[in-house]
């Protein structure tokens, strides 16, 4: 996807700051070595790595997570993403997320390694609101019928519709900090990882949908489940993006219908009448 002009989520690539580390070899995130004596502490992407009582407290909470220290997480999880909204990805600051959530500056390292830690947090939870978008309801799709039946064909259409729309809300409720997370990805390879595995899943899910509509006798026989998931999955996300967040301007109702139309086209789903 081309993300290069998206106003304000601008983030410098972090080749470019001679105190960042390497992404790859004993430098890639992950790996982390116990400084010798007289070294100094490991350096994270988010800043110094944790040592002393700031460290031992990652451990004891690891060994006993509580309500409030959930609770005290997702404060930090919703105070990170406000931040990572106002000041991008890297003029976010550790100091001010914990600011932000009203908790001791220590009290971050409790929850999370580092201000890459964190995104990814924001991430993986906004995913999660991707995923719920777009998996059906229960009994949305009837297994009644075949290409004959116009109510199963119709209701069909409908189904795909309704799931296009809710991915179109989910991606209108969280455009800017998805936005700012595909210019991310460009230049962390971990958080590339995690959006890639998103995008896997939904293209994953879409073939598996027209492979149920081939077998159905609803879809086009001749067309590749997964080749066809991937393209229209490419479709519609980087239409979102150019219109939810990138400053492109469409009806709602006419983007909306006409995603659905294409959809349809693409795999011989016939639009009822």
């Amino acid at each position: 996807m081309s993300n290069n002009e998206p106003g304000g989520l601008a983030v410098r690539s972090r080749s470019q700051s001679p105190r960042s580390p390497r992404l790859g070899g004993r430098d890639a995130p992950g790996r982390r070595e116990a400084p010798g004596e007289g070294e100094a502490p490991a350096r994270t992407r988010g800043g110094w790595a944790p040592a002393g009582t700031s460290a031992a407290r990652r451990v004891a909470h690891g060994e006993r997570t509580t309500a409030k220290g959930l609770r005290t997480r997702d404060e930090l999880v919703t105070a990170a993403r406000r931040v990572f909204e106002r000041d991008g990805y890297s003029g976010a600051r550790v100091a001010d997320i914990a600011a932000e959530a009203g908790v001791a500056h220590g009290s971050f390292y409790t929850y999370f390694s580092s201000k890459q830690d964190a995104f990814l947090a924001v991430i993986r939870e906004v995913g999660e609101q991707f995923r719920e978008a777009i998996t059906p309801p229960p009994g949305e799709e009837r297994e009644s019928g075949g290409r004959g039946s116009g109510g199963r064909e119709e209701t069909v259409y409908q189904a795909l519709d309704r799931s296009n729309r809710r991915y179109l809300d989910a991606y209108r409720a969280n455009s800017v900090i998805w936005a700012l997370a595909e210019q991310v990805a460009t230049v962390d390879p971990e958080i590339h990882q995690v959006r890639l595995r998103g995008r896997r899943q939904h293209v994953e899910r879409v073939a598996n949908t027209i492979r149920r509509w081939q077998d159905r006798g609803i879809a086009d026989p001749g067309i590749d489940p997964h080749t066809t998931a991937g393209a229209l999955v490419s479709m519609l996300s980087n239409f979102a993006y150019w219109w939810l967040a990138g400053g492109d301007s469409y009806d709602p109702e006419a983007a909306a219908a006409t995603l659905t139309d294409i959809w349809a086209r693409a795999v011989g789903l016939r639009r009822p009448a």
